[in-house]
């Protein structure tokens, strides 16, 4: 990637939001992502949807996801799950706007994030691609990797109209709050810091608990 790009990507987010009359999702678009979640539901026979979402979808969240498939598949799981991963633009600010640009977008992974993962066995295959407004259908868990995430996701519901938690049947959680080994408040964004190993073991530790802990919540 060159300099240039670097520079125009993975910085601050412009805010804008446009609601329905009484300043919540319109009866039209409401309806249509029961319609969405209805369709997603029946074509993935009642799958436990969980997409991890991180800024560029290149670091964090494409590790989180190839973690946490593999953790699923030594649990025996593999069935009972839908898993993906995705990013917040990478730093462009209208991504989630219609014609808006999202960096990094059908990139690998970070060949440095590969090369670790690699050592511990971890395959990373995804590719790039930004939230969508149906994956709010399609996911029950929408996890975030710091609290830029979680606010670019709440950010982006917003404009797209959807339905809040309660009511569109997903939950946006922290992926560090799911860690037992290690007290942290985020995943750090390794992308310039470095810290790669590091990461992964947040993710790991992460992972573990969060399948636990979705185990639980749906019996499986």
């Amino acid at each position: 990637m060159g300099a240039a790009r670097r520079a125009g990507g993975r910085t601050g987010m412009a805010a804008g939001t446009r609601r329905g009359a009484g300043g919540g999702p319109s009866l039209a678009r409401r309806s249509r992502l029961v319609l969405v979640r209805a369709s997603e539901s029946g074509a993935r026979e009642a799958k436990v949807g969980v997409i991890f979402v991180c800024l560029g979808n290149i670091c964090r969240s494409p590790t989180a996801e190839a973690v946490f498939a593999t953790r699923v598949e030594m649990a025996g799981l593999e069935d009972a799950f839908d898993v993906d991963s995705c990013g917040t633009g990478g730093g462009s600010s209208n991504w989630y706007k219609p014609g808006g640009f999202s960096y990094h977008e059908g990139e690998q992974g970070d060949p440095r994030m590969r090369a670790a993962a690699s050592e511990r066995g971890i395959a990373i295959t995804s590719r790039s691609r930004p939230l969508r407004e149906e994956d709010f259908a399609r996911f029950q868990y929408i996890v975030g990797m710091d609290e830029s995430n979680l606010g670019a996701i709440t950010l982006a519901a917003t404009e797209w109209q959807v339905p809040p938690p309660e009511e569109g049947g997903y939950k946006v959680v922290s992926m560090a709050d799911y860690c037992t080994k290690h007290d942290v408040a985020k995943v750090p964004d390794p992308y310039y810091a470095g810290g790669f190993d590091k990461v992964i073991d947040l993710l790991e530790d992460a992972c573990e608990g969060l399948l636990g802990e979705i185990q639980k919540e749906r019996g499986l």
